[in-house]
């Protein structure tokens, strides 16, 4: 799809913004195609009326692909889980953990921190209070009907109970690579666990450009949805001229293999372990999207930042970056020359963004259990021992015993009759003493 991309789609896709938030509605779009797709295909068709056998399910159903919970319940196995975007409010409602909405951002439509003005704070309402209720009115009933459609088994109880019974979720978080959060013991947060422990080999070709950058080098990279090829000739013009005055040397991971006029100081490549070169002793500058993997990435390597995001959770992710001062964020839609050159100078020759982003490093790093060794762990406990007894009573509690509104409304009502009771008391009281008051003073007038 991106190959017939214009600069005007992609353009019309990073300014889209709202008031109300709920971002999350186009993505559910989205899922709901592939997870049909998926659904109807002969192979998984065959497999849901097979006679196989399986321990374990380990599906992404809470993130646009719930109908896939369906694989539960035909194997009769537990589910575990992943969250590949970390923690947010369906998941969290739908784990019994805490919604944090005061101090935790809507990730999907917000680029907040977790210091919120009332205002923030009141879209950051909004936007979860519409997510939820969209999820339960609109999203869940089309999964539902996806299931009747392709699993037709008359023992599937509904999505939502199959949905509450997941074991156990493995979330793509971590409480040193996010601002802080409570989670309950049926969310493992696994941040990080992608990275390799053993480093890949950078290839020959990069690895001599690398070791060669005497003032270091800056490795810029937007990631692998953003399409190069619709990039206008005045932002690239924007990036050779600033790259054309820096002393430091750039790798920069682009979609095409040449460009006219391309600095001595750069080089274009198509892929490279991005680990590898962000922990490269040279590295002194990652230009990012922002995107949740790198984050991670830059965040164990101690690498300051310029961020561009351009939709999805980057808006968030690099307003974290600012937050905890190790980098700075440049407007895709309004980058020049001079405002580009401006953030990566500033990031260069300041170096507290260098200092805290090593500091940050040595905090991300510490930790008792890597975390791929951790999502090992839990999935073997979940198989050593399928069951609940990790989901807390909140995950199956109503939406109004969950937020106390049936003890609210109780206490509201009991205030009320109070109210009620003292007012007519006293009004009875003060009907009282005036009709003594009339009748003391008409009996004086009489004995005068």
């Amino acid at each position: 799809m991106r190959e017939t991309w214009k600069f005007d789609d992609f353009f019309k896709i990073c300014s889209k913004e709202s008031f109300y938030g709920f971002g999350v509605d186009a993505l559910w779009e989205v899922g709901l195609t592939v997870c049909e797709d998926v659904l109807k295909d002969s192979k998984i068709s065959a497999l849901l009326n097979s006679t196989e056998k399986f321990d374990l399910v380990f599906i992404e159903p809470l993130f646009a692909q719930e109908s896939f919970i369906v694989f539960g319940h035909k194997f009769q196995a537990p589910v575990v889980n992943f969250q590949g975007f970390g923690t947010w409010s369906i998941l969290n409602y739908m784990s019994g953990n805490s919604l944090s909405i005061p101090y935790i951002p809507d990730s999907r439509s917000f680029p907040f921190s977790n210091k919120m003005s009332f205002m923030e704070r009141l879209q950051n309402t909004i936007s979860t209070v519409i997510t939820l209720t969209s999820y339960h009115m609109t999203h869940l009933p089309k999964h539902q009907k996806l299931i009747q459609q392709y699993y037709k088994n008359s023992t599937s109880p509904p999505i939502l109970d199959m949905l509450r019974n997941i074991s156990l979720t493995l979330a793509n978080a971590h409480h040193t690579l996010e601002y802080t959060r409570p989670y309950t013991p049926n969310i493992v947060p696994i941040g990080g666990a992608h990275m390799s422990s053993h480093q890949d080999d950078l290839p020959q070709n990069i690895k001599n450009f690398l070791d060669d950058a005497k003032e270091g080098f800056i490795y810029f990279s937007l990631g692998t949805i953003v399409p190069a090829h619709v990039l206008p000739d005045s932002y690239t013009q924007a990036f050779l001229n600033t790259f054309r005055k820096l002393p430091n040397k750039v790798l920069w991971k682009f979609g095409i293999d040449n460009l006219p006029g391309l600095p001595k100081n750069v080089k274009l490549i198509k892929w490279a372990p991005q680990q590898a070169v962000l922990e490269h002793p040279n590295c002194v500058l990652f230009i990012t999207h922002g995107g949740v993997f790198s984050q991670y990435e830059t965040l164990h390597a101690g690498v300051p930042v310029v961020g561009i995001p351009f939709f999805g959770d980057q808006r968030y992710n690099v307003k974290y970056y600012e937050d905890l001062g190790v980098g700075v964020k440049l407007d895709f839609l309004t980058i020049t020359e001079e405002t580009f050159h401006t953030a990566i100078t500033t990031v260069l020759n300041d170096t507290r963004y260098k200092k805290n982003a090593e500091s940050l490093s040595k905090i991300v790093r510490d930790k008792p259990m890597a975390p791929l060794d951790s999502a090992v762990f839990w999935i073997e406990y979940v198989l050593r021992h399928p069951g609940q007894h990790l989901r807390p009573a909140s995950a199956l509690l109503p939406w109004y015993q969950l937020w106390l509104l049936d003890v609210a409304t109780t206490i509201i009502i009991f205030l009320i009759l109070v109210y009620l009771i003292l007012y007519k008391l006293s009004r009875y009281l003060l009907s009282c003493c005036n009709r003594k008051k009339t009748f003391s003073i008409s009996n004086h007038k009489k004995i005068k």
